[in-house]
């Protein structure tokens, strides 16, 4: 049986939650990816609408174990480069996605999962979170730009080390070498995300998906092409569709305010 994908929408938050077969981890197959780009269309055809997206799991034990074991038992050499690519296109498309992406991360989170943790913005992992990046103990390399994120994550040597030996590391270690943007205790999770979510909703949308359009460039832009792109952002802040205008006068209009009369 397939990993099964829900979406619900509150408070301008969309959450994507993994429900896998009953005593087994998540697991991606082309089933549970096929869900992934139905849904991502729609939030992407939505995204206006949106301030942040949260992906998890519903199971408290494994965030996602990666390839469905019925997958791996079709790979051959004809097939891995199929389902390399598809794993790509999937990771590419949520990392592309237009608004701030979460993983909430609980429990394990491992080859093929941390991969698609790694595709979000930001991983938020509580206290008992595992992760490994462990293709080679079954004689595999990273197939989801495992190579790619997790080098700009942590770095070319440490990610050297983490990838030959495949070994599990905690959450503590995670955000130590900057696999998770936050760890904590389980009951935390939950307050921590709810805190960081009110901060991004009270912001600019319009700001924001220009902001993550602009970080994302800066890795293979000069910075006079970043100043470039700067000015056509920020003149798009300004425009129609954008609410820097508004913003700004609300705050010039508080800055010259009087100050409330002092009582006797």
């Amino acid at each position: 049986m397939s990993t099964r994908l829900t979406t619900t929408y509150a408070d301008a938050v969309c959450t994507l939650t993994l429900h896998p077969p009953e005593g087994k981890p998540p697991t991606l197959d082309p089933t549970v990816m096929d869900a992934f780009d139905r849904v991502l269309d729609e939030i992407e055809t939505r995204s206006a609408n949106l301030a942040a997206v949260i992906l998890q799991s519903a199971s408290p034990k494994f965030f996602c174990a990666g390839a469905n074991v019925n997958v791996l038992e079709t790979i051959n050499r004809d097939t891995i480069g199929p389902w390399v690519e598809r794993g790509h296109r999937l990771m590419n498309r949520i990392e592309a996605l237009p608004v701030p992406v979460i993983a909430r991360v609980e429990g394990y989170a491992l080859g093929g999962g941390l991969e698609l943790a790694m595709a979000c913005d930001l991983l938020f992992a509580s206290s008992n979170a595992k992760f490994g990046q462990t293709e080679t103990k079954l004689g595999f390399v990273t197939g989801w730009g495992g190579s790619y994120r997790l080098v700009r994550r942590v770095g070319l040597a440490r990610a050297k080390e983490l990838v030959f030996t495949g070994r599990i590391f905690d959450a503590e270690e995670a955000a130590r070498l900057g696999v998770a943007e936050w760890q904590g205790a389980p009951a935390a999770l939950d307050a921590h995300i709810q805190e960081f979510l009110a901060a991004v909703v009270a912001n600019s949308r319009v700001a924001n998906r220009a902001t993550k359009h602009l970080l994302a460039s800066c890795t293979h832009t000069s910075l006079a092409e970043n100043a470039a792109i700067e000015t056509a952002a920020s003149q798009h802040c300004l425009g129609k569709d954008g609410d820097a205008a508004e913003r700004l006068r609300n705050f010039l209009a508080k800055k010259k305010s009087p100050p409330p009369a002092a009582h006797p």
